[in-house]
């Protein structure tokens, strides 16, 4: 528009398109065995605009298996049972994230191996060693295969299920809704 010039305020304002972040993905009412990579040159999109089908920014909120190793049920009456919470997933993406080793090697003590271990199976990730490896700390193709499994797996659809009480919990664009009815949370 040229300066003094009058817009029309009847023509709608041009605005840019937004952001949109290439890779796979799948989606299935089963359980799948495979997970899809990001690549470059891959021709599917996602738009990551805070339209609803995407998430905006950098930091996205999709439930990785460091978060799924943290979470456990607290309906009433089931305690530590509650845990480790089982994985039914439905989509999963692998979304490529920035290499930190000290991270990885602070996290690597805090993480219950057995329900690692079984999240991973689920998935079909092989790469997961039975235990941590002794000397883990200097051990970089170690730490980088963690580094994957823990931050770089997300799981965008699908349940978690209580162990002790049945209670599904599903995981919906990458957000596991973990709330309670006041029946389930009384004393």
């Amino acid at each position: 528009m040229l300066p003094g010039a009058a817009r029309d305020t009847n023509r709608p304002r041009l605005q840019r398109a937004p952001e949109v972040q290439k890779f796979r993905r799948f989606r299935s009412s089963q359980v799948s065995n495979r997970i899809e990579r990001d690549s470059p040159g891959n021709d599917v999109e996602r738009d990551h605009s805070p339209s609803g089908s995407g998430f905006a920014g950098v930091g996205s909120v999709d439930m990785r298996l460091l978060t799924h190793n943290l979470l456990s049920s607290h309906v009433r009456g089931v305690g530590p049972r509650g845990f480790p919470l089982r994985l039914q997933a439905t989509e999963v993406r692998i979304n490529p994230v920035e290499f930190n080793p000290d991270f990885i090697v602070r996290m690597i003590p805090k993480v219950e191996w057995a329900a690692l271990l079984e999240a991973a199976d689920h998935l079909h990730l092989i790469q997961v060693p039975k235990e941590p490896i002794q000397g883990y700390e200097h051990n970089e193709e170690f730490l980088r295969k963690m580094h994957h499994v823990l931050l770089e797996v997300e799981v965008l659809e699908g349940t978690l299920q209580c162990p002790e009480s049945g209670r599904v919990f599903p995981i919906s664009r990458g957000i596991p809704n973990m709330l309670l009815s006041d029946e389930e949370t009384e004393t």
